[in-house]
């Protein structure tokens, strides 16, 4: 990448330019992952087991480094909130509908449920919360494995969406879910990997489930 960095850097001089864009690898590298995509960058960090390793035999996810992609979820549900496509699509309160013709209790959207209207019940104890509004965050996992980059490494794509965009929005795929994170995939019974939430899944072998301090 230097080599056709300096290749460029010499057909901008040749072109009267004065300015280089990129002087090494490591600032277009940093160029991109600044690079906003999608409204909400791209982040990562690693997790890394600090136990006690066994000085014979030891399970390779002890002495691992594990990656975690994520987008920040709350400037994901930020952006859900504000997208205008959903103004007429999205239940800013918990509300219980009934049948005109029997009186009979119906449910269809997040928010009709009993479980929102108890959480606002909740929230409304506290004065200071006053006029705000119950956002809850929906996750969950499809189990389909994915590469990220050029490495070749598994992940479980995790996927985010708040109960106040109704059901007929979220189904029909209007960005109304979105992927906050890649969980990568241990040889083992479960993985677990931190990410602004704490997480626990399955994954797709048993290889080190028997390991004690996994």
């Amino acid at each position: 990448l230097n080599h056709l960095l300096n290749i460029w850097a010499a057909s901008l001089i040749q072109a009267g330019s004065k300015a280089i864009l990129f002087p090494d690898h490591r600032d277009a590298h940093r160029t991109i992952d600044n690079t906003p995509l999608g409204d909400v960058k791209w982040q990562s960090f690693s997790v890394k087991y600090t136990g006690t390793i066994p000085d014979e035999d030891a399970p390779p996810w002890m002495a691992d480094s594990h990656d975690v992609w994520f987008h920040d979820p709350r400037d994901v549900v930020q952006n859900m909130l504000a997208n205008p496509d959903f103004a007429a699509e999205m239940d800013l309160q918990p509300y219980h509908e009934f049948a005109t013709e029997n009186d009979k209790r119906q449910w269809q959207d997040f928010m009709s449920g009993d479980w929102g209207w108890a959480q606002a019940d909740i929230i409304s104890k506290d004065a200071d919360t006053h006029g705000s509004t119950f956002v809850p965050v929906i996750l969950g996992s499809d189990k389909t494995t994915v590469s990220v980059a050029t490495e070749q490494n598994d992940y479980y794509p995790l996927h985010a969406s708040i109960g106040n965009v109704r059901n007929n929005v979220r189904c029909a795929h209007r960005n109304a879910v979105a992927v906050v994170a890649f969980l990568p995939m241990l040889k083992s019974k479960w993985s677990l990997i931190l990410c602004s939430i704490l997480i626990t899944s399955p994954t797709a072998t048993k290889e080190h489930a028997d390991t004690p301090g996994f």
